[in-house]
């Protein structure tokens, strides 16, 4: 450096407009003086000015310096730079520690790195700190979404020392459903009227009958049934009155009153480059977590209750058979009103000679009731001997049913009406126009018709009365019939949260799926794929039991339909609910635009079911113990079935391809070699045949937070490898960056209040490599 250079640069330094990265009053101690110096320090020059001597200033460009302190001396520290050594002491003990490590990393390569990385955060990673609300264009977004949260990120990869770096931008938005309170509080009072008609039912029948088993099991199936009742009743109460967030967050997993709700449900959008590339839900368990697990979950549970009783009392207790025949039995009753109405307002017999099209139809729909009912009875076990019993020991007076005869006189009965009817309808064409002969025979028909109904009537209410007999014959026992109602309320809490995912899925479908994907729903199911990282071990196994439970049973259960809202300028999606245990029926309302994306029959209001497939692969150290314990059959068969399911609705989707045909097979491979013990090959291959088949994918964890996290950003990964054709070092980079800086960590803040995953190193050591996040980012003791 020039002498005029130096003086230049140290008349820049001690100008008061300069700012310095350190300033402060040093003594430069020499062997019988000192002399007290302004100092001045920028960059990699340190600048020393004397304040009183007349000595030359001094300018050291720091470079290879080291900084020593000086023994028993405390305010005292050495400077050397080359052969020469400068020994400084501050004004107070305090500021040695500063000064020693500005000094020591007071170099140019210091000043280039962080000159470097200014750049690049400037240039490539825009809004990298702060999430923004996110700014999509859709009107769909905001109709059943709320709460937005956007990240935005620019990667700069290298490629090779003559190849400028390869740029690309991404963008992460999560949103929360609204539909997490709305479904569960329609849901919640649908099932208080369930259980209040089954109580109310089981009071009025059983309450005073002769049979003191019969009266005590009624009793105690009351009991559970308020118990249940009372439940809902909290529930709705506190939802109605919720006006926080659209979202249960996990700290409130044990809140009975949240039971109804999905855990920590989220819609998380990609894109890449502005072009929509994917998107995902995020959810905890889909479990009755509130209930907790000391007999075990829905599959357990429901063993232990089939493993004590007979055949007969399971087919008694069976929930579905049981709804199913109360609703054939319900909507015959509803019909034989219908027809009662029809006969005496709307049927007179036609002129002779002219086809009687009424009555032909009256008779048509008698004989389909009652063709109906026999079909009913004879597939119902040990029917007869319910009816029997009742009428042999017969009830109060003040049950207000009481059933008159066996069931085989009720059937020759009906028989004997049926044979009747016929033979006066008949008579009623043999007989030409006159008044004195038709008249008679149609009062005779009408009565012949009257009697078969009655007779139909009566036998349908025996029957129904039966039904609630062999429950109550089936739960005798206190713990069955505790059983047998905690079963009810723990299906209906994760049932209520399965719907209100699998609508956000729909929703989240037609705000991102091509036209093409969506046109096949007219024919075909669209996929919903479930993907859980629970282990098998204490209350993560539970878990695991009430969601293969639920998924299996969900595609028969409830079924779905589009129908135009009635506000066009609607901003929430209120979706409505009806229909019995058996069989929901979903009712989600559009916005016009978006019902013009639908194909012709869902625009026109058909029902559909959607095919819900579960996976599950644990991967922290819960699953380690129990592989270790050779405990993980749960998982195995939850993996094999859902192979099998996958199997089957991929070859037989309606655009099936060899691409297709490629990756189911190689998923059936791995799937085969090891269905569990942490086979992390089995999550992308699901994932990426999923994007073929395009359904949505659902990822989970217990609470959708941590696992949930690792597992969405590694999925992001794999999209951008296959958009952006990067390396796998790369990809690790990029999942890295996702992980320490993305919308995940706002989820983490939302549910615990620190933005942090909650992994010790103790479970980051049992977590495969590609599950594991970045340092700095992650906790042992936030609680979750």
């Amino acid at each position: 450096m020039e002498d005029d250079n130096a003086v230049d640069i140290l008349k820049w330094l001690f100008k008061e407009s300069t700012e310095v990265d350190y300033r402060g009053d040093l003594k430069i101690v020499r062997e019988n003086s000192t002399v007290d110096c302004a100092a001045r320090l920028k960059g990699n020059l340190l600048g020393l000015k004397p304040i009183i001597d007349p000595t030359e200033p001094i300018l050291i460009v720091c470079e290879k310096t080291q900084v020593e302190k000086v023994e028993n001396d405390e305010s005292t520290f050495v400077v050397k730079y080359g052969p020469h050594c400068l020994t400084l002491r501050t004004t107070s003990n305090k500021e040695v520690e500063a000064w020693m490590i500005k000094l020591a990393t007071a170099s140019y390569l210091f000043l280039s790195a962080e000159l470097d990385q200014v750049a690049h955060d400037f240039y490539n990673q825009t809004n990298i700190d702060e999430g923004s609300p996110s700014s999509s264009k859709s009107n769909l977004s905001h109709y059943f979404l709320d709460a937005p949260f956007k990240k935005d990120f620019c990667f700069s990869l290298f490629q090779s020392y003559n190849v400028p770096n390869r740029k690309f931008y991404c963008d992460e938005e999560m949103y929360e459903s609204k539909l997490s309170m709305s479904i569960p509080l329609e849901l919640l009072k649908l099932y208080k009227q369930w259980s209040s008609e089954l109580r109310n039912e089981l009071r009025d029948k059983f309450w005073a009958v002769r049979n003191a088993s019969i009266v005590e099991a009624t009793h105690t199936a009351v009991r559970h049934l308020n118990s249940n009742i009372e439940i809902y009743n909290q529930s709705i109460e506190f939802l109605e009155g919720y006006s926080g967030p659209y979202f249960r967050p996990s700290v409130e997993k044990f809140r009975m009153a949240f039971g109804a709700v999905p855990l920590n449900l989220h819609v998380q959008f990609f894109q890449i480059d502005g072009k929509p590339t994917g998107y995902l839900l995020t959810s905890g368990a889909t479990a009755a977590v509130p209930l907790r697990f000391t007999n075990g979950g829905l599959s357990r549970q429901k063993t232990t209750l089939h493993i004590a009783m007979d055949p007969i009392k399971l087919d008694h207790t069976n929930e579905s058979r049981f709804y199913a025949r109360r609703q054939i039995l319900q909507t015959a009753k509803r019909r034989i009103g219908d027809l009662t109405r029809k006969i005496e307002n709307d049927w007179h017999v036609s002129s002779f000679g002219v086809v009687d099209k009424i009555g032909l139809g009256i008779l048509a729909e008698v004989t389909q009731l009652q063709e109906t009912v026999c079909d009913l009875i004879s597939s119902f076990p040990e029917i007869d001997q319910l009816v029997d019993s009742l009428y042999n020991h017969g009830l109060t007076s003040q049950s207000g049913s009481v059933i008159h005869d066996t069931l085989s006189n009720q059937l020759d009965r009906l028989d004997a009406c049926k044979i009747s009817l016929n033979s006066k309808m008949a008579a009623i064409d043999s007989v030409e126009d006159n008044q004195k002969g038709r008249e008679p025979l149609e009062m005779s028909a009408k009565a012949a018709l009257h009697s078969i109904l009655d007779a139909l009537l009566h036998l349908i209410d025996g029957l129904l009365l039966a039904q609630l007999y062999g429950l109550m014959l089936a739960l005798q026992k206190p713990l069955d019939c505790q059983t047998y109602f905690h079963i009810q309320l723990r299906f209906d809490m994760v049932l209520s949260q399965a719907i209100t995912i699998v609508s956000t899925a729909l929703l989240a479908a037609l705000e991102r799926s091509s036209q093409e994907a969506i046109t096949t729903w007219d024919s075909y199911s669209p996929l919903v794929t479930i993907f859980s990282f629970l282990s098998c071990h204490a209350d993560e196994k539970g878990m695991l039991e009430d969601m293969s439970e639920l998924w299996s049973s969900f595609y028969n259960r409830v079924k779905f339909k589009f129908v135009p809202t009635a506000s066009s300028i609607s901003r929430t999606c209120v979706p409505q609910i009806s229909g019995h245990r058996n069989s929901i029926s979903v009712i989600l309302p559009l916005l016009p635009a978006t019902i013009n994306l639908l194909p012709p029959k869902l625009k026109e209001g058909a029902y559909f079911f959607v095919r819900t497939i579960f996976w599950n692969l644990g991967i922290n150290h819960e699953a380690t113990f129990a592989a270790s314990l050779g405990d993980i059959s749960v998982e195995e068969g939850i993996n094999r079935a859902a192979l099998a399911h996958m199997d089957s609705y991929a070859t037989s989707y309606p655009h099936f391809n060899t691409t297709i045909s490629e990756m189911m097979s190689d998923l059936r491979n791995v799937v085969n070699e090891n269905p569990s013990r942490k086979n992390i090959a089995i999550f992308p291959r699901v994932m990426a045949l999923t994007n073929a088949l395009n359904g949505t994918s659902v990822i989970g964890c217990k609470s959708g937070k941590d696992r949930t996290s690792m597992a969405v950003t590694l999925e992001e990964g794999r999209i951008v490898k296959e958009n952006c054709g990067i390396s796998s070092h790369q990809v690790i980079e990029v999942v890295d960056t996702l992980r320490r800086n993305g919308c995940r960590r706002e989820n983490c803040r939302k549910n615990v209040g620190k933005a942090l995953y909650s992994f010790s190193p103790f479970q980051l050591h049992f977590l495969p490599k590609e599950f594991r996040p970045p340092a700095g980012a992650f906790a042992h003791n936030v609680a979750s």
